[in-house]
């Protein structure tokens, strides 16, 4: 009997008590961000061809959306994000050495600076977004325009960096 209080002791202590802090409620102080105009160093990753729109707009459009969720636009924090490489591989072929599926990968330079305290919570070099698609039909996927599939890398982007910056655990 006592052996097993002990031991519920010990387990609501580690659950309790250990002392780890969300990042939610690590950056309660701030209240708003500053996503600084995304830097685009490959020439591949330029303008959107439907619309010519400059995918630095668009990438940084939607980070904003997505940030909005939690911050409003102001100057607690600041995001700049420098997006260095932008690579489309064919990733497999059908039998006549045609591709079928391509690979779509970013990579980006960012920091996430707390300007309240003048510090960095978060800094990665070559940080890597990928995504795959069909450009045929009939592979358990509906087939997908390069267009289309930059536009789900960016809002896939967007996604990760609020979930990695804003709500990590």
């Amino acid at each position: 009997m006592r052996l097993s209080f002990f031991a519920f002791l010990c387990f609501l202590y580690c659950v309790s008590g250990c002392g780890y802090v969300s990042t939610t409620d690590y950056l309660n102080h701030i209240d708003s961000i500053t996503i600084a105009p995304v830097v685009i160093e490959d020439p591949d990753f330029t303008y959107q061809r439907n619309s010519g729109r400059l995918y630095n707009e668009i990438v940084r459009e939607s980070i904003t959306t997505s940030f909005e969720k939690k911050w409003q636009d102001g100057n607690d924090s600041q995001l700049n994000i420098v997006i260095v490489d932008y690579d489309l591989l064919p990733i497999n072929y059908d039998a006549n050495n045609r591709p079928i599926q391509l690979r779509m990968k970013l990579t980006i330079d960012y920091t996430f600076t707390d300007r309240i305290r003048n510090k960095v919570i978060d800094r990665q070099d070559n940080y890597i977004q990928i995504y795959e698609f069909y450009i045929v039909q009939g592979r358990g996927e509906p087939p997908e325009t390069i267009e289309e599939a930059r536009e789900r890398l960016i809002q896939e982007l967007s996604d990760d960096f609020y979930s990695m910056l804003a709500e990590q655990w």
